[in-house]
């Protein structure tokens, strides 16, 4: 059998290094044959690219509305994500979960929980591990967690989740989905095809998700920080459990490492998540050793009293909101990035008051600039780079102060992707706390 592979980066990679492994013929499509939608009309030119082809396999990044994608399928071709190929395989219970924010945090903590249990666990998806790489290697008593972006839910067909859980959803990857309509209905794809067998998870305290709860066959639990519900919930300083005949405590909260209220609820879903799935509370104490994953609110270091946090994964406003939340302390906000397709204005209209100082940087910074205007927020400046953002808010902030980095927006203005972008902040925060300040220039800004 023949697979095209579109997108050669690290999940096409892997696709395609587990289609030849399993004895396929496979090819990546050229960057004209993405690029060129005149030379799809040619019907030689279409036979020489879709002759004896057996289907494609996708890339998260591939957008189905590319001229090659709506030819193949015109011609009835099939079109396969990456991620749902790696999970054709598994036989094993998965747990999954979804949601504008919060999720590499919560796939992360379920893992880390899961260290004492008694079988083997696998952690893929969109936390940057392509689930080809693994899937060969899973065996049927085997747990896989996996995150899962709308993209990748978006070409889900036959996809099927032992517990799913969805954390949250607000507007993000407008460009991609064009609507919030589009955009909800990816993310409740991760039920699909869930029996009366499985469980899915809710957060009872986002209004929104309550109101667009998805149809589902599998046994609805929620969690929830404000209320008792049907799930885990907490009350008295600890996490319980009710399954409607009954109520159990399951593990205190006292000690626990991450910051931030949001946080509570990635906990509250990875905890019950854990119990669903093992019916052991006593795994549950593992955490409070959790500290987080990196570029989400991750404490870099402390310099002359000033605290800096890479939020590098903050690429949409909501948490960026959540992230200004979580400190008492003055705040110095790096924002900007490549453009997803919303305006600013939620982000001005909710910011905390703690917000000092802004540098802005990065394709967004007009769009950002203008909702600040409207709001009438002045402490605002324009740099022209991470760097000089830094630079700048260095300058200005003081002792028990906060420089935070956390854009609001995706990182393909200026970096591959948010790990780099935090990873370069870190970088940058290092050689100028360890050297002197003096050595870096800002320029271009402007006050208004």
């Amino acid at each position: 059998m023949k697979a095209l592979i579109i997108g050669s980066g690290l999940s096409g990679q892997s696709a395609y290094d587990y289609l030849i492994k399993n004895g396929f013929e496979v090819e990546y499509a050229k960057s004209e044959d993405i690029n060129s939608g005149e030379n799809l009309k040619n019907m030689e030119y279409q036979d020489r690219l879709f002759s004896g082809l057996s289907f494609i396999v996708t890339s998260p990044g591939i957008s189905l509305d590319l001229p090659i994608i709506k030819l193949a399928m015109k011609k009835k071709i099939k079109i396969i994500g990456e991620f749902e190929l790696g999970t054709y395989k598994i036989k094993s219970n998965i747990i999954s979960v979804t949601g504008t924010n919060g999720k590499t945090t919560t796939v992360s903590l379920i893992n880390f929980i899961l260290k004492d249990y008694n079988q083997n666990i696998f952690l893929g998806g969109n936390i940057g591990v392509p689930v080809t790489s693994f899937c060969d290697k899973v065996k049927k008593n085997d747990v896989v967690i996996l995150e899962c972006s709308s993209y990748q839910l978006e070409t889900t067909k036959k996809f099927h989740s032992h517990i799913s859980a969805i954390l949250n959803i607000t507007p993000d990857h407008l460009n991609r989905h064009k609507t919030m309509e589009n955009y909800v209905k990816c993310k409740q794809k991760i039920t699909k095809n869930q029996t009366d067998k499985d469980f899915l998870l809710i957060n009872a305290d986002d209004d929104f998700l309550m109101q667009n709860i998805p149809k589902t066959k599998a046994k609805i639990y929620y969690f929830s920080t404000k209320n008792k519900v049907q799930g885990c919930y907490i009350k008295r300083g600890s996490i319980y459990f009710n399954d409607n005949l009954s109520e159990k405590r399951l593990v205190s909260l006292s000690g626990i490492k991450l910051l931030g209220e949001h946080n509570k609820s990635n906990i509250l879903c990875a905890c019950l998540a854990v119990y669903l799935q093992t019916g052991d509370e006593k795994l549950l104490k593992n955490i409070k050793d959790f500290y987080g994953v990196e570029h989400r609110i991750e404490y870099v270091k402390t310099h002359e009293g000033i605290a800096f946090y890479n939020d590098s994964k903050a690429t949409n406003i909501q948490s960026t909101l959540v992230a200004t939340s979580s400190f008492k302390q003055k705040i110095n906000l790096i924002l900007g990035g490549s453009d997803k397709g919303y305006s600013f204005d939620e982000l001005f209209e909710n910011l905390p008051k703690n917000v000092k100082n802004i540098a802005v940087c990065g394709d967004t910074k007009q769009k950002i600039l203008d909702s600040a205007k409207k709001f009438k927020y002045k402490n605002i400046f324009v740099c022209d780079s991470l760097k000089s953002s830094v630079k700048l808010l260095y300058d200005k902030a003081l002792p028990n102060e906060i420089i935070l980095l956390s854009p609001a927006c995706a990182s393909f203005d200026f970096f591959k992707n948010y790990e780099e972008r935090g990873c370069v902040f870190k970088k940058i925060v290092k050689e100028m706390t360890e050297n002197e300040i003096t050595l870096f220039e800002h320029k271009k800004e402007i006050e208004i």
